[in-house]
């Protein structure tokens, strides 16, 4: 029997697509053949979508006794409409539904009273297995509320599962606030029995299914690329990561050349090739590795012609592969074309759209639309020409700098790769950092990028120090590196993993303010060159350390108000000994109420306290 599958992401803001769900959508559809659905967005939206949904692909729905087209469906009549009918259904608002042109009266009006009813009983469309993934445990009130939410999808004997990062790394907080109901999944998807299935395949294994990256609104800044794994795991056991829970078990080798084609038959050519592996170059198979990848494209100077969206999404929806989301591609495809018409031409293709139901996904039907490509197949041919692109290789989770050599930079330096990451967590291993890049750069890797590790057993200082020292290394070999500060956050500990408030033992609630303030306006990350650097960050050690103390109003703005921000310098430096340390403990808790502030015992201290009651506004 044909299962109903929906698999959700709650809806945080993140880069990268959920590979885990992307895997399991593949086994579902194409394994088990079940219907799947994915979502990522706000449920209760979703939860109306599905009642008018199925109330518009219901046989049984045909308006009876209707002027003037009374034997029209509610789609093509209604479907226009769509989002005042949902947003009605969810808050019942009637102005929703006041500029509904021959709504009034209809059998079709009475049902979204209905719908409305349903949807306030939570009575939704049912599913009979759902999967929700977790990320960080920093969003862990948003995954909560999306697991209990989900709960009201759930079919009668229906299981839901909830997997992920989160859920791997505190298994036993999460299941006390979902409840027993809900199965937590921990670690991988790497054995037949996981999900309680009873086939022998491996899910982790699989290729990710990209097509539920065309069902959701929501667009992920990294969507076009291919996502895959060379190695699972790590060699480390670095007591800041979370790897080691993650993936246990390092796997020296994953064959992706089977994946990337399937990938390719399936969804096209992808721009880059990102690699999730954690430290690829601890495997012994890394010169196969890089033959892979090459045998995939990506080899140095490699270029690929990127593929014919429209007539993928075409071919798809021929093969009925996920038709909901081919069909929603095609429609935002059909108005892309449209601007690229010359006006009549849009006009004509416009009246066509509207004669066959084709200008909205809802009232879309995929017959139509494959009837429709005799027209629309030769303008696309004509208007959306391809030429040759470059792609690039990534391995987003970064190299790591202790097993960099002369032999495998080499062989790194065979691929397209953009950017090399390095990490560089510690300022001890500052001549170990330094290697690797000297290396990459005489093997003409020019593009670079390093984690710099902040809030740990470090100190301020030395995040300045790594920072600055990537300067001095663009400058000496002419590369750029570009740094990305990444706080530390404990996220097991029960009492930082909801929250980001953990400090470091040389850190205070000020400095890592600081930081962030200083990043935002870097828009999160440094690049090369001096200048811009000593802006941001100061000109030494002397400059970086009042940043670090000056309110955060004047860090952001302080190039705009250079002269505030030097009477706050002034003062700061005048302050005696025993003032210093009075003003310091009260800016390090970043509190600057009129009570806070009053609590200082020196006038001068509670005079220099004001700057900090300057606000952005101001």
């Amino acid at each position: 029997m044909r299962r109903r599958v929906l698999l959700i992401e709650p809806n945080y803001k993140n880069k990268y697509p959920p590979l885990n769900l992307m895997k399991l959508s593949w086994y579902f559809r194409r394994i088990c053949g079940d219907d799947v659905r994915f979502f990522k967005g706000n449920l209760r939206q979703f939860a109306a979508q599905l009642l008018i949904e199925e109330f518009f692909n219901s046989k049984e729905n045909v308006i009876l006794k209707f002027e003037p087209e009374n034997n029209s469906n509610p789609a093509e009549l209604f479907g226009a409409h769509y989002e005042n009918l949902v947003n009605f259904i969810k808050v019942g608002k009637h102005f929703y539904l006041d500029n509904i042109p021959n709504l009034r009266g209809t059998a079709f009006e009475y049902s979204l009273f209905e719908l409305r009813r349903r949807f306030k009983r939570g009575d939704y469309p049912k599913f009979d297995i759902i999967c929700v993934n977790s990320l960080f445990t920093f969003y862990w009130a948003k995954t909560i509320d999306t697991i209990n939410f989900a709960k009201k999808f759930l079919a009668d004997g229906g299981q839901i599962f909830v997997g992920g990062i989160a859920a791997t790394l505190v298994p036993a907080e999460m299941q006390a606030e979902i409840g027993e109901n809900v199965k937590i999944h921990i670690g991988l998807l790497d054995k037949p029995t996981d999900l309680k299935k009873s086939d022998s395949v491996i899910i982790d294994e699989l290729p990710p299914d990209y097509s539920i990256l065309e069902e959701t609104d929501y667009k992920y800044p990294a969507r076009n690329a291919y996502f895959g794994y060379t190695t699972r795991g790590c060699i480390r056991r670095c007591s800041f990561c979370a790897v080691s829970t993650l993936e246990p078990i390092y796997k020296d080798y994953v064959n992706i050349q089977t994946q990337l084609q399937i990938t390719e038959n399936f969804f096209g050519k992808k721009q880059n090739l990102l690699l999730m592996d954690n430290n690829v170059l601890a495997s012994e198979k890394f010169s196969q590795i890089v033959e892979d990848i090459k045998n995939c494209g990506f080899g140095k100077d490699s270029t690929y012609i990127l593929s014919d969206e429209y007539d993928l999404s075409i071919k798809n929806l021929r093969a009925d592969f996920n038709n909901r989301a081919y069909i929603k591609k095609i429609i935002c495809l059909y108005e892309e074309l449209e601007k690229k018409l010359p006006e009549v031409e849009a006009g004509k293709f416009y009246l066509a759209r509207e004669q066959n139901f084709l200008l909205h996904f809802i009232t879309a039907t995929k017959e139509k639309i494959l009837e429709f490509d005799s027209m629309a197949r030769p303008l696309f041919q004509k208007y959306f020409k391809q030429g040759k692109r470059t792609h690039y290789v990534d391995f987003n989770q970064g190299l790591d700098a202790r097993l960099a050599t002369e032999e495998n930079m080499a062989k790194l330096a065979e691929l397209n790769i953009r950017p090399l990451r390095i990490a560089f967590d510690h300022y001890e291993q500052k001549e170990i950092y330094e290697k690797a890049i000297l290396l990459a750069a005489k093997f003409g890797i020019r593009h670079m990028s390093n984690y710099v590790l902040y809030n740990f057993h470090d100190k301020p200082e030395e995040l300045y120090l790594r920072l600055k020292l990537n300067i001095e290394l663009c400058e000496e070999l002419g590369v750029a590196i570009y740094s990305f500060p990444m706080k530390y956050h404990p996220i097991k500990d029960p009492k930082y993993f909801r929250n980001r408030d953990y400090l470091g033992e040389h850190w205070n609630k000020k400095f890592i303010r600081a930081i962030q303030a200083i990043i935002n306006s870097t828009k999160g990350k440094i690049g090369r060159g001096r200048s811009f650097f000593e802006k941001a960050f100061g000109k030494n050690l002397e400059e970086f350390h009042d940043l670090l103390w000056m309110p955060e109003a004047m860090i952001i703005y302080r190039l705009k108000h250079e002269k505030l921000a030097e009477e706050w310098r002034k003062f700061f430096h005048s302050l005696n000994k025993f003032e210093v340390e009075e003003a310091q403990k009260i800016i390090a808790q970043n509190k600057f109420t009129d009570s806070d502030i009053s609590n200082a015992e020196s006038e001068t201290v509670r005079q220099f306290l004001k700057f900090y009651k300057i606000t952005r506004t101001d």
